[in-house]
């Protein structure tokens, strides 16, 4: 039943955008009469008093960075397919929000429009999600194994899920052309480097807003709501726009608040959304995403239900224990719902080190396990990423256990900002081991799909245990094997996991040959250093949609389009990426440091926006010579830095190394921008160019992330010479 409606509003919403679509291009008179009303909508914005149009250019650029958060979070949480496309969502949010600040001086700005048709886009994706078609809107490929997703047989499923990803990006960068038009329709009213400081300043505003929402745990419903509210003040002197945008926000509003899954409730964390799903028979199941994530399993003394396949799970949990001393002191790393913390208590722990990145999956564990687990007296939860947790840790213990930290058959695609990416890497292995007491021993778990993974985890355990063999066994819960290594090989000798088979020489003697991942390769599912076919195919068809897109717009007339700002925006893109890799590995891949990141890159902008206002502008081979340089000390020392200051001193000193070059970046944005004339040429390429920095940064699947650092500095020398031959011809 449910199925079937959600089927029937599916077709009615696409029937209705065909039908509306068509009205507007084959009635002549409709497309007269809603230009007039946009005309109209377009002379109230103009009429805005001069005396706060700074504080409206900092609300309508504030609302379009909030957009764009919001949107790449939905596309995320909604479908796990954006989640292996990671760049697509932010990418069509540039491609419409650069093509609208191009239209600055064109009328009319189709500002009313912009929040029913993120409506409509968010309420067609919530459809899709709850029918039948969501399992076909994943990614398809076979080779995506290797990425972590099931094997797909079908065409149709291929073209399905592609068609759709292609179609979303056009639809939604669509919706945000009028709020960058909007945008930069009011920057005209100031001149150029003092509307652009305080579009940076509502930027900031923006960033702000939404991170404060996600610490929350807020989801769908009040982001639209509040953007809703950022939009109002725009149509307060239009009653018939100002009922137009409300009733679309209170629609969509109640659509999304109405929903929760059959059986269970529904959590938005910083990360994912979360539902916890209780079935007729337990155990609930957790799922990430719409993707079965873990069981929360009962494995006490009293606990009912199969008993041979509670004695596999249990053998499963209980693997680790076989190679501890007596009540050992045990660091768990995932914990999740706390199905391991459960084992390690049950098992006689001394001391039990629970580490999870996300807060909510961790408070379902506390509320929602069985057995209790977190409220045990020896049981210390963390709220942490494991890498930032262990660099900064001030013990040891005798188990360092990894528990399936996702399920493991779809890591990649768990979270925005590649959740897992660092703690499966010869670098992290290595982290765990400075971790170990004498005759400690390391404990992982994972869900082997293919031969290829497993000699990754195989090869990385031994680089990182300098040569060390680790024992591999087969524990038959969820397709998982347990890799089992110590500092001493001695001190886990003659131990074996009981009644288990162990499978060790199948991978250690296999001939099959794999990239091992690393901290600049961290890419866990590929097994060799590659261009992944349909990431390139996909990629294509982006770019072609994105230049029919600009040339229907008519973007980049003569004398219109900035190249130097294009190039710019480019470089800005890489070297941002890169700035939130390296600071994950300082500070944690959490929502927290990836906000904080792109703040501070702001800050930066906004700063050196400032004192070219003020004067203080070095010569432009200073500025590029300065920005270069800053790219390549980043290059070269950032990877050494931490261990070159104090540990309270690291992430500051990674945050100034990190973000230094966008300061320099600023400075030559800021002077191009007032060399140029124009604020909407200018900040249209440098969108426009983010947009190429975000296609570059697919090349690190094949050369690593330190290659971002050169695609940078390639860029940044073609924005020095545009600017210098743009001077010339003048």
């Amino acid at each position: 039943m449910t199925e079937t409606i959600a089927r029937t509003g599916v077709f009615l919403l696409l029937a209705s955008s065909v039908a509306l679509a068509l009205a507007v291009w084959l009635r002549p008179d409709f497309r007269s009469q809603v230009q007039s009303w946009l005309k109209a909508r377009t002379e109230l914005l103009d009429r805005l008093p001069d005396k706060h149009i700074g504080l409206w250019i900092a609300l309508a650029a504030g609302a379009g960075l909030y957009a764009e958060l919001m949107l790449i979070r939905t596309h995320a949480s909604y479908f796990q397919l954006f989640a292996y496309f990671k760049n697509v969502s932010l990418l069509s949010c540039f491609l419409g929000l650069g093509v609208g600040y191009s239209r600055g001086e064109k009328t009319p700005v189709g500002a009313a429009l912009a929040l029913p048709l993120l409506a409509l886009q968010i309420a067609l994706m919530f459809f899709l999600r709850n029918s039948g078609l969501a399992d076909y809107l994943q990614n398809p490929v076979s080779e995506q194994l290797t990425l972590g997703m099931r094997q797909a047989g079908a065409m149709a499923e291929m073209l399905t899920a592609y068609g759709f990803l292609a179609a979303v990006f056009v639809f939604n960068a669509a919706a945000f052309v009028p709020l960058g038009h909007l945008a930069s329709r009011l920057m005209l009213r100031k001149p150029g480097l003092v509307s652009y400081g305080w579009n940076l300043a509502g930027s900031l505003g923006g960033i702000a807003l939404f991170s404060a929402l996600s610490f929350a745990w807020t989801g769908p419903p009040v982001w639209v709501a509040v953007l809703g509210i950022c939009l109002v003040p725009f149509f307060m002197a239009s009653p018939r726009t100002l009922a137009a945008t409300a009733i679309a926000t209170l629609a969509l509003v109640a659509l999304l608040a109405s929903w929760s899954p059959p059986g269970g409730f529904e959590v938005h964390s910083p990360y994912q959304v979360l539902s916890l799903v209780f079935k007729n028979q337990p155990p609930p199941v957790l799922q990430v995403n719409n993707v079965y994530y873990q069981h929360i399993i009962d494995l006490g003394e009293e606990a009912t239900g199969d008993e041979a396949e509670q004695a596999r799970w249990r053998q499963h949990y209980s693997l680790p224990y076989t190679f501890a001393a007596e009540r050992p002191e045990v660091l768990i790393v995932g914990s999740g719902t706390g199905n391991d913390v459960a084992a390690a208590v049950r098992n006689g722990s001394a001391r039990v080190d629970a580490v999870e990145i996300d807060p909510a999956i961790l408070e379902m564990g506390k509320r929602h396990h069985p057995e209790s687990p977190y409220q045990a007296p020896n049981v210390f939860a963390h709220v942490a990423d494991a890498r930032e947790f262990m660099r900064n840790a001030d013990r040891k213990w005798d188990l360092v256990v990894y528990g399936l930290l996702d399920s493991h058959t779809l890591l990649s695609g768990m979270s925005g900002v590649r959740l897992d990416s660092y703690v499966y890497t010869v670098e992290a292995f290595r982290a765990a081991r400075k971790r170990l007491k004498p005759g400690g021993a390391l404990v992982l778990s994972f869900c082997i799909l293919r031969i290829e993974l497993a000699k990754k985890l195989y090869g990385m355990l031994k680089e990182a245990f300098d040569g060390a063999s680790p024992s591999v066994y087969l524990t038959g819960y969820d397709k998982g094997y347990a890799f089992v290594i110590a500092e001493d090989e001695h001190a886990i000798a003659g131990r074996k996991g009981e009644g288990l088979e162990e499978v060790t020489q199948r991978f250690g003697e296999s001939s099959v040959q794999v990239d091992l991942s690393t901290d600049d390769w961290p890419f866990l599912y590929m097994p060799h250093r590659t261009y992944p076919v349909s990431y390139v195919i996909m990629l294509l068809v982006l770019l072609t949609l994105s230049a029919g897109f600009i040339r229907f717009w008519r973007v980049g007339g003569a004398g219109s389009f900035s190249f130097p700002c294009f190039f710019l925006g480019a470089g800005f893109m890489l070297v941002e990426t890169k700035g939130i890799t390296e600071m994950a590995l300082v500070s944690g891949s959490t929502w927290m440091v990836i906000s904080i990141v792109i703040a501070a890159i702001l800050v930066m902008a906004f700063l050196a926006n400032l004192a070219v206002i003020k004067g203080l502008v070095p010569p432009r081979p200073v500025t590029y010579g300065l920005l270069v340089a800053a790219v390549l000390a980043g290059m070269f020392l950032s990877g050494q830095l931490p261990d070159l200051v104090p540990t309270w001193a690291a992430p500051l000193a990674m945050m100034v190394m990190l973000t230094i070059p966008l300061f320099f970046s600023g400075f030559a944005f800021s002077f191009e921008l007032k060399r140029c004339g124009s604020v909407p040429a200018a900040l249209s390429a440098n969108l426009l160019g983010s947009m190429l920095g975000g296609f570059l940064e697919y090349n690190s699947m094949y050369f690593g992330f330190k290659s971002l650092y050169l695609a940078a500095v390639v860029m940044y020398a073609a924005a020095f010479l545009t600017s210098l031959l743009g001077s010339r011809s003048k």
